[in-house]
This record gives C-alpha cells, sequence and structure tokens, in this order.
C-alpha cells in the first residue's frame, strides 16, 4: 500500500482571512482574541494528513466493498462503479493544537479556537484533494464522509479506519467513544473521481 503521509501540510492563514472566514466584521475586541490565539496557534500547530490508493473490488445494490472490506453505504455507491480507483484519507489539526486548545478555559477562547480548527482541517482537506487530484489527473473529486447524512455505525467507521493500519499512529489520530476519529477537530473519508 503505498500510503501518503503529511506530517505538517502547508496552510496559508493570516489576521485577514480569519476576519473574514471566522466572521470577525473588524470587531476589535474580537480580533485581539484571535489574534493571541493565532500567535500561540502558528507556533505549535501541525497538522497532519494520510491517504492512500484503494479499489472497489466489488459493488452491489446495498453495499461497496474498497479494497475487499464491506461498507454498507447506498450513498457512497452512487459515487463508484466497481474496479474504480478511490482515496481513503484522514485530515487531523494534529495532537498538538488539540491539546493547547483543552488548556483554554474562558468560553470565548474556547469557541474561537474550535472556529479556527474547522478551519485548519477544511484546509487540509482541499489539500488532500489537490494532491489526489494532481497524482490522478482526474479535473474534481467526490467526497464521501462517512455517516453524513446516512446511517453509519460505529462497526463500518471502525473498518475504515482499520483501512490505515498502523499509519494512523504516525499522524497522533485514534478511534474514540462512538468510533469518533481523535483529535476531535479531524475528518476521515473516501475520495473518488467526481462525473
Amino acid at each position: 500500500m503505498d500510503t501518503k503521509i503529511f506530517m505538517d501540510y502547508p496552510y496559508e492563514l493570516n489576521m485577514e482571512i480569519l476576519n473574514k472566514e471566522l466572521n470577525l466584521h473588524n470587531k476589535e475586541s474580537m480580533l485581539d482574541i484571535v489574534e493571541d490565539l493565532f500567535t500561540e496557534m502558528q507556533k505549535i500547530t501541525k497538522p497532519k494528513a494520510i491517504y492512500f490508493q484503494a479499489q472497489i473490488t466489488d459493488k452491489n445494490e446495498t453495499s461497496v466493498h474498497v479494497d475487499n472490506v464491506l461498507f454498507e453505504s447506498q450513498l457512497f455507491g452512487g459515487y463508484v462503479e466497481k474496479g474504480e480507483t478511490v482515496f481513503p484519507y484522514i485530515v487531523t489539526v494534529g495532537t498538538e493544537l488539540d491539546e493547547y486548545a483543552k488548556t483554554l478555559t474562558d468560553s470565548m477562547d474556547m469557541f474561537m479556537i474550535d472556529e479556527m480548527m474547522n478551519l485548519l482541517v477544511n484546509i487540509g482537506k482541499v489539500f488532500v484533494f489537490k494532491q489526489v487530484m494532481k497524482e490522478t489527473g482526474w479535473a474534481a473529486v467526490q467526497d464521501y464522509v462517512p455517516g453524513n447524512g446516512e446511517d453509519w455505525s460505529t462497526e463500518e467507521q471502525t473498518r475504515l479506519f482499520n483501512m490505515f493500519g498502523e499509519d494512523t499512529k504516525k499522524i497522533g489520530v485514534t478511534l474514540g467513544k462512538h468510533a469518533f476519529v481523535l483529535p476531535g477537530r479531524s475528518t476521515i473519508g473516501i475520495l473518488s473521481r467526481k462525473k
């Protein structure tokens, strides 16, 4: 399995972007809060991503097999056909930023760092999308996030996570209660070619 691992994927953030993306509307009091958090964030953040190439090995009306691993998802099945290439991925803000966020006690600080971490994960997803598109020559990707808009058992989430094997330890992600990927600001999914 040719797994691509990024231990500190590039991200471009500054106060101008944060002002816009977090809807701060140039409010000085809000900008001061975010600036302090952003200064600390820049010192410690090492956001990480991982993905690998897999294949749809089987498909029927109710399920899809990715590298012979069964997933019961009609939604995902609508995106892919047997024999197609797909890319399971995980993006995380990293344990460093997650641990820092847990030290905050002020409710506004906690809210803002949470929003900043969401933004960082979304930037990471776009980074992975672009890497896959460059690697495959695809014009666009379809992002399948398990459980988003459908029933998705913890067993299925565990199966997807386990496909990454020991490589999850390299980027510091684990499965927590109800099979949520930890740190909490992490996302797991499968990319396919957008038709």
